[in-house]
């Protein structure tokens, strides 16, 4: 009887055990199953929004003309004579958007009002006019934008320009090169503003020695397109 007691006891214990284990079991596996699966209301927002709002943008109209004419007004430093005013004008082609061909015409007045307040007079009269013309060819470089304040921006460009001409003074022609650089801006797109600063170069023997005198020359102006 105490055996059979016994085993009887031993498989209550087992069955009680066995059904606790089982219990445990399933409801392990149930909670790791929902902890693994997220509501698509509690998924995370995406990073990149593909809606992205479009901004209107206005492209500026370019014109294509090419040729270019205008007028201008500087100081022109005569080498042994001082400065004077320099009064001109100037057309250009441009063959593509780097170079361009230009002629020019300018006039001016020379004097030697420091020589003949020593007594020694050099021109026939105290102011003589000089006359320059010249054809140039240009070369544009740096092109980009020049800002007026934080709303207006205007397309600008500097260049090179070099040339050959000649000079008209005291009855005397003078083979005249010239070499300088500017900055062109196009407030419009048919206005242009040239700032502009070059030596004209000459040969001049009027103080007695033959030698090449440097004519520096500062000039603004304008021109339009056509």
């Amino acid at each position: 009887m105490l055996n059979k007691g016994i085993c009887k006891i031993l498989v209550l214990l087992f069955l009680t055990s066995f059904l606790a284990t089982g219990c445990s079991l399933h409801p392990g596996r149930g909670n790791d199953q929902k902890s693994q699966e997220v509501p698509p209301e509690e998924a995370p927002g995406q990073v990149i929004d593909p809606a992205v709002e479009r901004r209107d943008i206005s492209v500026p109209k370019i014109d294509t003309e090419n040729w270019e004419i205008g007028l201008y007004a500087g100081v022109l430093s005569v080498d042994d004579f001082g400065s004077r005013a320099i009064y001109g004008a100037r057309a250009a082609y441009h063959v593509s958007e780097d170079f361009f061909m230009e002629g020019a015409y300018a006039v001016s007045t020379v004097v030697d009002t420091s020589f003949r307040t020593i007594g020694l007079p050099i021109f026939p009269n105290e102011e003589e006019d000089l006359k320059f013309y010249s054809f140039s060819l240009g070369y544009n470089f740096l092109p980009g934008e020049v800002f007026v304040g934080t709303k207006w921006a205007m397309t600008s460009s500097m260049y090179f320009i070099f040339g050959v001409g000649n000079t008209e003074f005291i009855g005397e022609d003078e083979l005249t090169y010239s070499v300088g650089f500017g900055l062109r801006v196009l407030p419009r797109d048919y206005l242009t503003l040239r700032i502009e600063a070059k030596d004209n170069i000459f040969e001049s023997d009027l103080l007695g020695t033959n030698e090449y005198k440097h004519n520096m020359e500062f000039n603004l102006g304008f021109s339009v397109f056509f």
